[in-house]
């Protein structure tokens, strides 16, 4: 993914004191934020680029101001608690050849509709004069088209939990019913449906009351749903 390799890019310019983090943070098409931590836990924001602040109308020393409000203000609460449990064991994991990712919606500033964003958080080991302080730096970019993807996600689980609550009356079909619930979904009337299976009228309409007993449909419309969903059609 190109953000991972630009995450690549910014630890080896940091370890390597190539570039500071404020010329990384300003060419960067993402927000970059850097954390510092005290015994492998966050003390708070060193650093947010200019992208970031512009894209939350903050800054970083409004974000250390904020505390828990920053989370409440521009996230949604249930997807940050389970990132928070992401960071948290990624933090006491302590290996620094890793890193966590994860999705989350981000409210951006004068905006009302959130925003789907990736983002990687990695461990730096930045050496200093005395000593070598560990930091975090997170880099979280805008995903284009996800929202639509995630509607297609959510129509094939909504269609997964219906099939699993009808597997009972599909399995009690027999195959000239799934024959007569494909033609009826075509619109074929029942001298029709007769004619193209070669049998009697009468026949269809009693397979037709014992589809509806089966399938438990009380319209059209439920019984073209059912027909969708097992791929009858």
């Amino acid at each position: 993914m190109e953000l991972n390799r630009k995450l690549h890019g910014v630890q080896k310019n940091l370890k390597q004191n190539a570039h500071g983090i404020d010329d990384l943070g300003s060419i960067l098409p993402a927000a970059v934020m850097l954390h510092d931590l005290n015994e492998m836990q966050p003390l708070g924001v060193n650093y947010m680029n200019n992208w970031g602040c512009e894209r939350l109308g903050t800054s970083a020393e409004e974000v250390n101001t904020l505390g828990e409000a920053y989370y409440e203000r521009y996230f949604i609460k249930e997807e940050s608690l389970a990132i928070f449990k992401g960071i948290q064991n990624y933090l006491d994991e302590a290996d620094f050849s890793k890193q966590y990712n994860f999705f989350q919606r981000v409210k951006l500033h004068n905006q009302t509709d959130y925003t789907w964003f990736y983002s990687i958080c990695k461990l730096l080991e930045k050496p200093t004069a005395e000593a070598t302080r560990n930091q975090m730096i997170i880099l979280s970019s805008p995903v284009e088209g996800i929202d639509r993807v995630i509607g297609r996600v959510s129509k094939v689980l909504d269609e997964d939990h219906y099939i699993k609550n009808h597997y009972k009356q599909f399995a009690l079909l027999t195959k000239q019913e799934k024959n007569i619930i494909d033609k009826i979904a075509k619109g074929k009337s029942s001298k029709e449906i007769a004619e193209a299976l070669f049998i009697s009228v009468h026949t269809v309409r009693t397979h037709r009351k014992n589809i509806i007993r089966k399938t438990e449909s009380t319209s059209f419309a439920e019984l073209l749903k059912f027909a969708m969903a097992f791929e009858l059609v």
